[in-house]
Parts: structure tokens; sequence; C-alpha cells
């Protein structure tokens, strides 16, 4: 039954409801600035829980409390993903992804290490949690299925990359990225909604495998990468994203672009 509502929704619906709620968000972030060392501009925490917020009201709106009730406890229901032995697949991912970026400059002569305050490690882990659910509740919970029933894996992934790419360039600009890392970053959704689309269905459709990988992903940015001044150093997100993007293709040959799945 779950299955059957998700495959129902309107991702349409859901774009425009989501849209209207970006919009005002989008424009007040040139008045705010970035959480200090942690890399976060003010208008992320708002902006991340947008994709829950608009589909909590379309599920609302066409399911009532009950169906609300499910479509948020899918995205802290960890049951599933600790029931596989994908869940080793779910944690690691995003470490090998940062470990081979690491590698690959240091063999190219590139300097630079991280230098985090590892005693806020246990404060940045929380509030990159919270915000995993905000967008995965949405991203994963709501529109995957829809868009997946109608354009496969590979094409609910090339969708949903668009404007999770869009949604994050206010962000980009104000920790001072340039048009490069704009441009880096659209591979980069890309390869990581495949991935995160790939986990989601090999965990049985569990949201929280999403929301997990997707905190240990802005953890391990954190943790990994040189920065200069707030802003990540352009060659790391280069390199993490063209790794990234890598695995997605292998993904997608190995396991197929209708389900990624076997």
């Amino acid at each position: 039954m779950v299955r059957a509502a998700s495959r129902a929704r309107s991702p349409w619906a859901y774009f425009a409801v989501l849209f209207g709620l970006a919009v005002p968000i989008w424009l007040l972030s040139r008045f705010v600035g970035v959480i200090g060392t942690l890399k976060i501009p003010v208008t992320d925490l708002l902006l991340a829980f947008t994709p829950l917020l608009a589909g909590a009201i379309l599920v609302w709106r066409a399911e009532g409390a009950k169906g609300l009730a499910t479509f948020l406890g899918r995205a802290v229901d960890m049951r599933t993903l600790v029931g596989t032995r994908w869940v080793l697949a779910v944690l690691l991912l995003a470490p090998l992804i940062y470990v081979l970026t690491g590698a690959a400059l240091r063999l190219a002569g590139h300097g630079g290490s991280a230098a985090p305050d590892l005693l806020r490690l246990p404060l940045l882990a929380l509030i990159m949690f919270v915000l995993a659910i905000g967008e995965e509740a949405g991203w994963t919970g709501y529109l995957t299925d829809p868009l997946q029933a109608r354009f496969g894996a590979l094409g609910a992934s090339l969708i949903i990359a668009l404007p999770w790419w869009l949604g994050h360039l206010p962000s980009i600009l104000q920790i001072g990225g340039g048009a490069s890392d704009l441009a880096w970053w659209l591979p980069g959704a890309v390869a990581l909604r495949i991935l995160i689309t790939w986990l989601y269905n090999n965990t049985g459709r569990c949201v929280a495998a999403a929301v997990v990988f997707h905190t240990v992903l802005n953890v391990g940015r954190w943790v990994s990468y040189p920065t200069v001044g707030t802003h990540y150093d352009p060659a790391y997100q280069a390199t993490g994203y063209a790794i990234a993007s890598l695995l997605a293709v292998v993904v997608v040959l190995v396991w197929g672009p209708r389900t990624l799945t076997r």
C-alpha cells in the first residue's frame, strides 16, 4: 500500500510547491552569511527542509494524518537498513570517495590537508543528520518512486539531480565558490543522486539509507577537504565529483539503468 501510494504521487505538483517554498529563501540568501567554520550558509538550514515540507504538504492533502505519519517515519526508520548487508555500502561509500580523492591528489602532487575541529564533530554529525532528513524525506521519500515508475531509476535520478543542483547554487556562491565550482557540482549532483537511488532501491526502498549516506557524505567532506577561507579546495571538490561520477557509471553499467538493482 505504501508503494502504491508513493507511485501515485505527482512529481510536478511537488516541484511547484517546492519552488514556491524555496524562492523566498533564495532571495534571502544574499542578506545572510555563513555559520563559521562549519561552512554552512544560514539559509541552508531553511532550504534543507523545503523538500520535506513540500512532500508533507502534498501527503497531508492526499493521504491525511496516517499517510503523513508514514511519510515522516520512513526517513528515520532504520530497521530495514540494519537488517541488510547493504548497510556497509551506505556507511562506507562516501568515505571511499574521499579516500580515493585524497590519494589521487597526492599522486598528482597537489598539497593541502583538512584541519577540522574534531570536538565539533558530534554536533556537526547531528546537524547534518537532521538536514539530511529534511532533504531526503522529500527527494527520496516522496519523489523517487513516482519518477521511477515513469522514467526508471536512472531517469528519476537525472530529473531529481537538476533541482538539487540548482538549489545549492546560492550556497556555493555564499561560501566563496566560483563558476568552476558551480559547473563541477552538476555532474557531482547527477552522480551522487544515482548512488543515492542505487542505495535506496537495494535496501528495500529504505529512505533512512539515503539519509545516512547523505549525512556521512556531508560530514566526510568537512573532515577530508582542505579549505580556502570558507570554501573547500576546488581541486578536492572537482576530483571528488569526478570519482563519484566514475562510480555512478559503474553502478549503471553493472546494475542496469531501469532499476539499478540486479
